[in-house]
Parts: structure tokens; C-alpha cells; sequence
């Protein structure tokens, strides 16, 4: 079998040298190539087509998001690599797309080759770098979120989610179309993604999205969710909930 090739874009000298290094070792992967700007490493992977790229997100002439959209199509594999980055790594959470943050370890490095290269669902691979440029190129413009099972990729609006209920290790997620979406996934590690929007744990086993609230009855610690799902509300989280309804207005 040859070996797969690996197109390295990073402009930190010592940051490609160390990097190299890693690939080297990697006894199925050739590196064929490097560069340090956007402009010069599209043209140089539209001519040597690698398997797989390991991509800096800023660079000196632009970010990965802008490189990106330079292909008409992703033929490639991609690691993003970035420095901390806050409205990055919001962008990855929402896209589930891998990263490595500054400095990583070389096994890091290993095993992301390891997992890009297992990847076979290209459609799903494709909708999830779609979401990723969206989340991260449109600030203003609502945040689309990957929901993955086995029999699918699902981009999904932000704002097209009512609520989340936790089944042990699955998740499922209802929409306002009335579909409903089963995932592999804890409520808690949706909750982390999901918590700079409008979404608020009320119980253990629910994650709602508050400007869906119609009402909240007291007396039965229940919520109203777009005039159709009761949704119990714990009382530890009672006074919480009440108080960020206050601020929606």
C-alpha cells in the first residue's frame, strides 16, 4: 500500500520543524509539502492533491476558514492546529470537528492522523467543515450545531432546537419541526457547547432553550415550552430559571 501524503501549512518556523519531526515518524504518511500562507499552500495542494493537510487556523495572510473557502471542494483530509482562541474553539465545539491546541504532544498529533485517516462518511466530513467555516466566518448569524449518529450527519440551526433530554449516554434532541434527533453523547457535554446561547439546564434530564419558555407554573415546577412540552424543572434550579427568563426581556 503507498502511503498517504500530508501537505503541512503553518507559519511558525519552529512549530512546522516540530511538526515534521512527529509526521516522520508515522510510517504511513509522507510528507510532500509545506507553506506558510494561505495563497501559496492553496496552489501547492490544488497541484500535489495530499490525503491529508495540517492546517494552522491563523496564518499570516488570513485564517484556515479563509483558505478553505479557496476550494470549490474538500478533497483532503484536514488536523486544524490553533493557539487558544476562545471564538475558535466555540466553532469546533459547535462543528465536532477535531483540534489540536498550542502545544500539543506528539502523541496528540498521532493519534488525530490516526482518527482523520479512519474517517469514511466524506458527505458527513463535508457537512461538518460547511458548519465549521459558517460558525466561524458569520459572528453575528446563529450557530449551526453537528448532531452525529450512526445512520447520520444532521446540521442543525441553534435555533431550531427546543430542548434536549438525557437518556443515560444518549441524548435526544426536539426540534420545532417536530423531528426528533438520538445521539451518543452525555447532556452535559451539549450543555458545555451549548451554554453561551440561550439554553438553560432546568433538571437533570433537560437542557431547554429559554426564548422558547411560554410559561412557568409554580405550583407544579413545570415550564411551557413553545406552547406544546411540559418540562419539569428541578427545585435547585427554580430560582436560577426565573431569573434569566427575567433577562430575555
Amino acid at each position: 500500500m503507498n502511503p498517504l501524503s500530508c501537505f503541512i501549512v503553518e507559519d511558525d518556523p519552529q512549530a512546522l520543524e516540530y511538526a515534521v519531526g512527529i509526521v516522520n515518524e508515522f510510517s504511513g504518511i509522507r510528507i510532500i509539502g509545506n507553506a506558510s500562507s494561505i495563497q501559496n499552500a492553496a496552489a501547492q495542494i490544488q497541484a500535489s492533491k495530499p490525503d491529508v493537510i495540517i492546517l494552522d487556523v491563523f496564518l499570516e495572510d488570513g485564517n484556515a476558514f479563509d483558505f478553505l473557502q479557496l476550494f470549490d471542494h474538500i478533497f483532503f483530509k484536514i488536523i486544524f492546529t490553533t493557539s487558544y482562541s476562545k471564538y475558535a474553539i466555540d466553532a469546533f465545539g459547535y462543528s465536532a470537528v477535531d483540534y489540536l491546541l498550542k502545544p500539543y504532544q506528539s502523541e496528540q498529533l498521532k493519534k488525530a492522523l490516526e482518527r482523520v485517516m479512519g474517517l469514511l462518511d466524506q458527505e458527513g466530513y463535508q457537512r461538518q467543515l460547511q458548519a465549521l467555516v459558517h460558525n466561524f466566518s458569520n459572528k453575528n448569524e446563529e450557530k449551526r450545531l453537528i448532531l452525529k449518529n450512526s445512520d447520520a450527519v444532521f446540521v442543525v440551526a441553534v435555533n431550531d432546537i427546543l430542548f434536549a433530554k438525557s437518556d443515560n449516554n444518549y441524548t435526544t434532541f426536539y426540534l420545532k419541526n417536530d423531528k426528533t434527533i438520538l445521539v451518543s453523547g452525555s447532556l452535559k457535554s451539549y450543555e458545555e457547547k451549548l451554554k453561551s446561547q440561550f439554553f438553560f439546564r432546568v433538571h437533570q434530564s433537560y437542557l431547554i432553550q429559554l426564548q422558547y419558555v411560554s410559561s412557568f407554573h409554580k405550583k407544579t415546577e413545570h415550564v411551557l415550552l413553545y406552547d406544546q412540552h411540559t418540562i419539569p424543572v428541578a427545585q435547585s434550579r427554580k430560582q436560577e430559571l426565573l431569573q434569566r427568563i427575567e433577562q430575555l426581556n
